[in-house]
């Protein structure tokens, strides 16, 4: 789809990219190489555990407060970003540790210095850390029993779990013991882990596994799974692979953050959507969506809801070479719209991480809506490409979830 996808690609990569991490954040990295070079030439060692668990703590309080600003919590994000990525580059990880990254079955495998990013993602932390406070509240007024807490594909720096367990400890506020797995592919990934642990003064409740998700049998059930292995619009990485093999392990009253998923289908016009809506803001966020743009998308619906009741209805259509389909929802194309052939399909997640904690849309990069340029509306490309869906007002759009190295959803003419 070539008439399109040029204003697209000119915003999602370049000098124009959208982001949902302030750029203060951003910038960072700079700074701490040369804090790193400063300290080198003054033969000084690395922040102490004592300056990070303090980073961290004061994190968690702003996080956990009935009111905080965006300014408030870029404060706290840089001071305890910046200690973890003084404690990563103390590491002197190899080059195959850090840069490498591939795509095995289930999807990609991201580099750890790439990963090392998320834990700026302000609100997917804010919003899972909160979550997760309201779970260990419910679950310690249920039982005295230990608690299971794993945590697939986490990262170097399991940003949506330790920062808690971290606080959690300081100010002793559960009595219900709580075993903690860490399970990340990467083994620079896993050293890092190993050493924020120990710096945080965890190592005695959290256990870090260097292996597959796909591979993990534990010896205990699972009594609260946090998992966020996605990117927007459920796409690239093995998030729903993971959660069909853990919810075979799940305890009969388990609890699951994000607690549901929901994909939309939506038209809009992309020179609207993604550049004009942004062009006088520096991040993105739900706050910022401009009313009347957003009223100008044509909502098609929800096409997939991922919860605990969904993962166990669903059917697996096997198509042979590790590629296996998921049925998901069907839309109707609307008839007569002027502009429908400067539309493009957006796919787009929201996370309802539980009752009262979310991750909307443009709050995260998870959360972006994604350009799907193969669905070709009311039109026919001039430069047409292999996958290209030529569709018109009054089709019906099915859509199906592939399972395979390179997830996402499949849509086709019903």
């Amino acid at each position: 789809m070539a008439s399109n996808s040029s204003v697209v690609q000119s915003l999602m990569g370049g000098a124009g990219e959208l982001s949902s991490i302030d750029p203060s954040l951003a910038k960072l990295l700079n700074q701490s190489l040369r804090d790193k070079l400063n300290r080198q030439l003054k033969g000084d060692a690395f922040a102490s555990s004592e300056l990070l668990i303090n980073h961290c703590c004061k994190l968690v309080e702003c996080l956990l407060a009935n009111t905080q600003t965006h300014e408030q919590l870029v404060d706290y994000f840089a001071d305890f970003s910046q200690s973890l990525i003084e404690l990563y580059q103390s590491l002197e990880l190899t080059e195959q540790e850090t840069t490498h990254s591939y795509v095995n079955a289930t999807g990609l495998v991201m580099a750890v210095k790439d990963a090392v990013s998320t834990v700026n993602d302000i609100y997917r932390v804010k919003a899972f850390i909160r979550a997760l406070k309201n779970t260990l509240d419910d679950a310690e007024s249920q039982s005295s029993q230990p608690l299971h807490l794993v945590y697939p594909a986490c990262g170097p720096f399991a940003p949506l779990v330790l920062p808690l367990l971290c606080y959690v400890k300081k100010h002793n506020t559960y009595q219900r013991p709580l075993k903690v797995t860490l399970i990340d592919i990467q083994p620079g990934a896993q050293k890092v882990l190993n050493r924020v642990v120990g710096s945080l003064g965890l190592e005695h409740s959290v256990e870090v596994l260097c292996m597959d998700v796909m591979d993990y049998q534990p010896s205990q059930p699972i009594d609260i799974l946090v998992i966020e292995a996605m990117q927007h619009g459920l796409s690239k990485e093995g998030h729903l692979s993971f959660m069909r093999h853990l919810a075979q392990f799940l305890a009969k009253d388990a609890y699951l953050l994000p607690k549901e998923i929901v994909i939309e289908a939506i038209l809009a016009v992309p020179q609207r959507e993604f550049v004009e809506q942004w062009h006088e803001q520096a991040r993105s966020h739900s706050s910022f969506i401009n009313a009347k743009i957003k009223a100008e998308r044509i909502n098609l619906g929800p096409i997939f809801t991922l919860n605990l009741d969904t993962l166990k209805q669903m059917a697996i259509m096997p198509l042979g070479n590790g590629y296996d389909l998921i049925e998901a929802g069907q839309v109707s194309i609307p008839h007569n719209v002027d502009d429908m052939s400067k539309r493009i399909l957006l796919l787009s997640a929201n996370l309802h991480v539980d009752e009262q904690e979310q991750v909307a849309q443009y709050d995260s990069g998870i959360t972006h809506p994604l350009a799907d340029m193969s669905v070709c509306i009311d039109f026919k490309p001039k430069a047409s490409e292999p996958d290209d869906l030529l569709v018109k007002g009054g089709d019906k759009l099915k859509f199906y979830y592939k399972l395979c190295g390179m997830p996402g959803f499949l849509p086709t003419i019903a």
